[in-house]
């Protein structure tokens, strides 16, 4: 006997993980700049170049760009070196084919220290993450060929039916207002990135964000921070993407040119290509109607069942977590660029969930001598919901100000929950027909009353009759609620 099922495609997480490599590398002071007297700064950013999915593992290929600045001896103000690290990554799993990759890789701390004045040796600490989503389907069964009495029971899937990534390409320019030093030399730029608005035309994801950019350069041997924002939107055809689905939507960095006066010559403006991907998950909440148990009057039937394995939304927010922090320095005059770079959630030392952050500041001390402090701040994510997937996100402006003892930090992360529950349904995964056997005698009407738990269905299936049959003959309107403690009369299915 035929059992129909709906068939709902979907996308399946088959690796979610992360992980804290470290890459290395020592450099030679090239012959043209001069010996180093002790290093000041290094900020950077990395970058992944390349993915490549195969049956048994991950590849990521990534590059770590860096500027150092040092003080050379027998100069006057700073130089920089700049400082590229390739690096390779491996998460290991089962990948089918046509699995979609989702990553990113984010440059948490620096450890660059001279090894003699004409070489440098640099340490970075990373964290990788990396989400693999695979094809799969649902099946739900719903109706039987032949005619017979049906148990339907009502849940809801929440599961990703679109996933998609997309390469762009942002071009901007800058120009500093007469009142800052001109460029003569960029030593790194940051973007940090934001999305503001997505919607869903059809089979298309609009979304809306912006850019904004800490650079950090020298003019006249002293280092400048300056930051410049601006906005970006992008089109995304996402195959299976339904009315009603939420899309989540993520934007990394894959590399950025930026190049001192390209377009007017003024050394007070900066041409910038940033290099973007956009990485779309949008997920869809399905009301189901599953069949979980059946028979029938007239034959004898056995349903096979099978366990249907389903995840179900049950809260989603964000929380923002304000940060004010006073980092210990001393003689300070004034800050130059202060940074933060967010580590992966996780367990606190605390024991709270939350996650950490890198604080970097370059600043000028009353003497005039460039220096900079770096701190790990721990930050709690205010919710202890089980099973709650949390990511976290700097948002709004980094002040870092001078004050009694240091300098006054504050700045913002937004932590993101989704909340969700498993659930093992029993539904009908096939019918078995079997011989007809001779069904005992009994009274063409019986009078029986309900035990708790009962319902008109276990009491139709037992006595062979249907629920119509038995509401008809008890003169009920509603078969939905528990008979408990009612008497009922029970016809004989003719």
């Amino acid at each position: 006997m035929e059992l129909k099922k709906q068939t709902f495609l979907y996308y399946q997480t088959v690796l979610d993980a992360a992980s804290a490599p470290e890459v290395s590398a020592d450099m030679i002071v090239p012959d043209l700049f001069p010996d180093m007297a002790g290093i000041v700064d290094s900020a950077g950013q990395a970058c992944i170049k390349e993915t490549a999915v195969r049956d048994d593992r991950l590849d990521l290929t990534g590059l770590v760009r860096l500027g150092v600045l040092y003080r050379p001896e027998g100069e006057d103000g700073l130089r920089k070196l700049d400082v590229s690290i390739p690096f390779n990554h491996v998460f290991d799993g089962r990948f089918p084919p046509d699995s979609e990759v989702h990553c990113d890789a984010r440059l948490l701390e620096i450890e660059a220290h001279a090894i003699n004045p004409r070489k440098i040796s640099v340490l970075c600490r990373l964290s990788v993450h990396a989400v693999v989503y695979a094809p799969a389907e649902l099946s739900v069964p719903s109706e039987l060929a032949e005619p017979c009495e049906i148990k339907r029971q009502s849940c809801a899937a929440y599961m990703p039916v679109a996933v998609k990534t997309k390469s762009f390409t942002v071009n901007e320019g800058l120009e500093l207002p007469a009142s800052r030093p001109s460029v003569d030399e960029l030593v790194i730029a940051l973007p940090r990135l934001e999305i503001t608005d997505v919607k869903t035309v059809g089979s298309k994801a609009v979304f809306k964000g912006a850019a904004l950019l800490n650079i950090l350069y020298l003019s006249g041997g002293e280092p400048v921070g300056a930051e410049h924002e601006f906005s970006l939107s992008q089109i995304m055809d996402m195959d299976g993407l339904e009315d009603g689905a939420a899309v989540e939507l993520d934007l990394r960095v894959t590399g950025a040119e930026l190049d001192i006066g390209a377009v007017s010559g003024d050394p007070r403006s900066i041409s910038i290509a940033l290099h973007l991907e956009a990485q779309a998950v949008a997920h869809m909440e399905r009301k189901l109607e599953a069949i979980v148990d059946l028979y029938s009057t007239t034959a004898q039937l056995r349903p096979l069942t099978e366990p249907l394995h389903l995840t179900e939304l049950s809260e989603r927010g964000v929380r923002r977590q304000p940060v004010r922090e006073t980092l210990e320095t001393e003689d300070i005059r004034s800050v130059v660029s202060a940074r933060v770079m967010l580590g992966p959630v996780t367990r606190l030392e605390s024991g709270e969930l939350g996650c950490e952050a890198f604080v970097n500041l370059l600043y000028l001390t009353e003497d005039g001598e460039f220096r900079s402090v770096t701190q790990k701040l721990a930050v709690p994510a205010g919710t202890e919901a089980d099973g709650a997937a949390l990511t976290a996100r700097q948002t709004g402006e980094i002040t870092a100000a001078p004050s009694s003892g240091g300098v006054e930090l504050r700045f913002h992360v937004d932590f993101t929950y989704i909340i969700t529950k498993t659930s093992r349904l029993m539904t009908v995964g096939g019918v078995q027909e079997e011989e007809p056997t001779e069904r005992p005698a009994r009274p063409s009407v019986v009078l029986r009353r309900c035990q708790h738990g009962e319902g008109f269905w276990e009491i139709a299936k037992r006595y062979n009759t249907t629920i119509g049959e038995l509401c008809l003959a008890n003169g009920l309107n509603d078969c939905e609620a528990p008979p408990d403690g009612q008497l009922l009369l029970i016809p004989k299915k003719r």
